[in-house]
């Protein structure tokens, strides 16, 4: 049982690993997808990470689903039942509609449970912008923080938290219907590189292009140091998917151009890196305000 006033709880694409999860005292939801059609749940363990992208290398086609109202209810009616306010942050609205049958479920067992609270948070976020927040959301929690007043303050700088990510592989992009098939299969041919971001509702987009993995690299470092604010006194987040020698590459090189505070690596998990495929690198940090 924990010692906390109420319960953070997040979803697997928060990317952060089940361990960490433990150490923090954040309750996940493990989301399901498929892989070739068989029905899998993401495991969050370095283990299920690898293995995950190891079937992806071979060709394996990886799908999502958003998580439906019913199995929010079954999440948190043992907590409602212990009569333990939850705060829960959620993938941006704009790529799932999990954020709104949250709010669907909440609100159906708050009348369950009178005087239960159920307070969800759009992160407006993916992967580790969205973990970014759950580990705000933990620092504020055991700083003392009260649950609304958590929840204003994670609202309050979620479209501050920038996100950008690149990858050397277009073909999971065309998948997604990010790029078309045409501008894949030039952009392969060219060693075209696209930078992508989310906007400021959380929706992912080809932001910029660049000739190269040298011109990429030298891009994104400069678009941190246009976009980041109070850099010494923050942590960068990287995330990969399946190439941490290339994330511990952009993560010295970022530390050293734009003097973060520290840095914290994790991995992309099955719930992004089914629509963006092996090979990703993102960065993400609190900086001016998402268009």
């Amino acid at each position: 049982m924990s010692n906390h006033t109420y319960q953070i709880t997040a979803d697997s694409g928060c990317d952060l690993s089940l361990e960490k999860c433990m150490e923090l005292d954040v309750l996940p939801y493990k989301m399901p997808f498929t892989m070739d059609g068989q029905p899998m749940v993401d495991g969050m363990t370095e283990e299920s990470f690898k293995e995950f992208y190891r079937l992806m290398r071979a060709g394996g086609v990886a799908k999502t689903s958003q998580i439906n109202p019913g199995e929010f209810l079954d999440f948190w009616r043992p907590l409602a039942e212990e009569g333990r306010n939850v705060l829960h942050i959620s993938l941006a609205a704009a790529i799932s509609g999990s954020c709104d049958n949250a709010r669907s479920a909440a609100a159906q067992l708050m009348e369950e449970f009178p005087g239960w609270t159920c307070r969800v948070v759009d992160s407006a976020n993916a992967s580790a912008g969205f973990g970014l927040l759950v580990l705000r959301a933990v620092e504020n929690r055991d700083k003392g923080m009260d649950i609304e007043a958590n929840a204003a303050d994670l609202e309050s700088i979620h479209h501050e938290v920038n996100s950008i990510f690149t990858t050397n592989d277009l073909t999971y992009l065309y998948r997604g219907g990010r790029v078309s098939k045409t501008a894949a299969a030039f952009g392969t041919a060219l060693k075209i590189v696209p930078i992508l971001h989310l906007d400021y509702e959380g929706h992912l987009e080809v932001w910029q292009k660049v000739r190269g993995d040298k011109q990429c690299f030298k891009k994104l470092i400069q678009d941190v140091k246009d976009l980041v604010i109070d850099a010494q006194n923050q942590t960068l987040i990287i995330s990969e998917a399946d190439a941490p020698e290339k994330a511990r590459e952009f993560g010295e090189a970022l530390m050293r151009e734009c003097g973060f505070k520290d840095i914290f690596y994790t991995h992309i998990g099955p719930i992004i890196g089914a629509h963006t495929g092996p090979g990703l690198i993102s960065v993400f940090f609190v900086g001016k305000t998402r268009t």
